[in-house]
């Protein structure tokens, strides 16, 4: 490849996407412990037959009904735009 191959100027100034480190506001340091825990929540459902997961299924719209029947309510959330997918 030729050096003029690429689309870059060296006299170009960086793009401004990520604030300042001294103006960005401090990330929380996730718990190990529940991470971890998430991981493995995760690696266990992934291993489950179809069938374990349709019981956990109906045994979670059983609770959901009784939380329901006893007046409890679900208030939707809005989703986070910035919340990590991964966890």
């Amino acid at each position: 490849m030729a050096e003029n191959d690429y689309d870059y100027d060296e006299n170009e100034e960086p793009a401004e996407d990520e604030p300042e480190a001294a103006d960005a506001e401090p990330e929380a340091e996730a718990d190990p412990e529940v991470v971890a825990k998430a991981r493995s929540e995760v690696m266990e459902a992934e291993s489950l037959s179809p069938s374990a997961k349709e019981n956990l299924r109906r045994q979670l719209e059983e609770e959901m009904e009784r939380f329901l029947a006893s007046g409890g309510r679900i208030k939707e959330v809005p989703p986070d735009p910035d919340a990590d997918p991964s966890l």
